[in-house]
């Protein structure tokens, strides 16, 4: 059991690298969509601007427009919207991962205390 956790811990830690690396090449995916099929929108939204790695947080902001499932005004394209759900996906995934991290940390540091306390 005590080599289970850590081995859970760096499983985890390592899974969190590639699966965030691809959250953020997608969500750059999904603004240069959104700015492509959506112009007048994406402007309205968060200025004239390109998406860039630079700058997510606009991007995030068009993705919090779709995940709220706001009215926009017109029917979103069937692309963005796969280009959504795999963002999605990705940061699900990431978030999963990040949370099995700390539970595997948090349970191995509780373990290790109640051990050298006992």
């Amino acid at each position: 059991m005590t080599a289970l956790l850590p081995a859970i811990f760096l499983l985890a830690f390592i899974a969190i690298v590639p699966l965030y690396a691809m959250y953020f090449s997608s969500l750059l995916s999904f603004g240069k969509e959104f700015q492509r099929l959506h112009p007048d929108l994406y402007a309205q939204l968060v200025g004239a601007d390109p998406p860039s790695f630079f700058s997510s947080s606009r991007t995030y902001r068009l993705f919090r427009v779709v995940q709220a499932g706001k009215d926009v005004g017109q029917s979103l394209d069937p692309a963005l919207l796969a280009a959504y759900r795999s963002t999605r996906k990705y940061l699900l995934l990431g978030l999963s991962c990040f949370m099995v991290l700390l539970f595997a940390g948090l349970t191995e540091s509780v373990i290790s205390d109640l051990s050298s306390g006992a």
